[in-house]
């Protein structure tokens, strides 16, 4: 006998399932979209008055206060914005433990500005350490009001955390303000018939940022300056991985991500080295059924445990990898947990009652693991699925303490015109 535990994961209508479950409610999505809007709002509208913020001497290079880029006092910087991370991938989970876990949503800001030669090659005549100064004193008085936490420490970005159970991080970067209005213009001509308009953000999201040369966006950290960085690489990694794997390798990637988060309340294993090690296992596995996602997870987990063992490389920059700050207690943790995740769900799938299949699962995946005897099938030895719940189907609650696969783990101890005139400011 063998159980196929599929609509645990991710039921036929996928509500009341894992992944259901995993998923952050619509409501407080709107809501954390509208914290972004008016962070994008407060950043667009102080940029283009830089002045009021900051002086030119902290702001730009010093071979700027000397050109003629400053000249005249009608200089507005014009920020565009993307969303990033796993908004982005679809990809994102509701936290498990909150807090610490908070939901995280990532936002691109891309200022264009002139990129003059340097010995080094071309480079933002803006300052990266001023770019943060600026951003970080344009929404100081938003975050005041709104009782929303700036955090100025992280080295990457700039962090608003705006509820115990929610954050956005801002990363920064700089394009070359010649190709950006060169798109402008090209994007302008090819809209200019449309009988319906993009907004702003999905103008600059679908008509000119794909098309931005490879090479010259740079990235603002506050300890290593400008970084040569191009998130379109990973973006267009994952998306191929979807486009052949189809959509059960992003449901895969988010019953990990849960599993990690009930597992460690923070650790250093990133959503992204599951992404990679997921992408990883797909490429070299046979072809799993799209309506089979607990064979998938299965055969993930079974491999999950060598591809921690060894470097997690970066999919698309050779000779970088994803694992470059773990140490050696940390990666030994992380491969226990995985060698753990793999036995259970193995376990699981040969179980013979559907109370044992979930017994096993809810100890790797948590709480939020549906308790509902009949989602699970067992089939008998010529292959016919069947339910040894028909008849008996009981109501469960979600989350029910007194559900009898809580009982059973109680014992276990496993661990355009218009468009482009906005865009330019006018």
């Amino acid at each position: 006998m063998r159980a196929n535990a599929h609509r645990v994961l991710f039921g036929a209508d996928g509500h009341g399932a894992y992944l259901h479950r995993l998923t952050v409610d619509e409501g407080r999505k709107r809501q954390i979209k509208a914290a972004r809007d008016e962070i994008r709002k407060e950043i667009w509208s102080g940029l283009r008055n830089w002045r009021d913020h900051l002086g030119a001497a902290q702001l730009f290079e010093a071979g700027a206060l000397t050109s003629s880029y400053l000249s005249g006092s009608d200089l507005a910087l014009r920020p565009q914005f993307r969303m990033q991370g796993s908004w982005f991938y679809h990809t994102l989970n509701r936290p498990i433990q909150s807090p610490p876990q908070t939901i995280d949503l990532d936002d691109g800001v891309f200022l264009p500005i002139s990129f003059p030669d340097t010995p080094g090659g071309p480079q933002p005549i803006l300052s990266s350490a001023g770019y943060f100064a600026l951003v970080e004193r344009i929404l100081a008085p938003v975050c005041a009001t709104k009782g929303w936490m700036l955090i100025t420490d992280r080295p990457s970005c700039v962090r608003v955390q705006i509820a115990s159970d929610a954050h956005i991080d801002l990363a920064l970067y700089a394009i070359p303000d010649v190709e950006f209005e060169a798109l402008l213009a090209q994007a302008a001509v090819a809209l200019q018939f449309d009988a319906e308009l993009p907004d702003e953000s999905t103008f600059f999201a679908e008509h000119i940022y794909p098309f931005l040369p490879a090479g010259q966006l740079r990235f603002a950290h506050r300890h290593d300056g400008w970084v040569l960085s191009d998130p379109r690489a990973l973006e267009d990694w994952f998306q191929e991985a979807v486009d052949w794997h189809g959509p059960q390798i992003l449901r895969v990637c988010r019953y990990l991500k849960g599993w990690r988060d009930h597992h460690w309340t923070t650790c250093r294993l990133h959503s992204m080295v599951l992404m990679a090690c997921v992408a990883t296992a797909y490429d070299e596995a046979a072809l799993v059924a799209e309506n089979r996602d607990d064979l998938a997870l299965a055969m993930v987990a079974r491999r999950l445990p060598e591809l921690l063992n060894r470097r997690v490389p970066n999919p698309v920059a050779k000779g970088q990898f994803l694992d470059e700050s773990w140490s050696a207690e940390c990666r030994a943790d992380f491969i226990a947990g995985a060698h753990a995740l793999a036995a259970r769900i193995e376990a699981a799938l040969e179980a013979d009652r559907p109370s044992d299949v979930l017994a096993h699962l809810r100890a790797v995946l948590g709480a939020d693991l549906p308790c509902d005897e009949d989602l699970v099938l067992i089939e008998v030895s010529d292959g016919a699925p069947s339910s040894s719940q028909a008849g008996t189907r009981s109501i469960f609650p979600q989350l029910q303490e007194q559900c009898p696969v809580e009982r059973k783990l109680a014992g276990d101890a496993c661990p355009i015109a218009f468009l482009a005139d906005r865009a330019r400011g006018l």
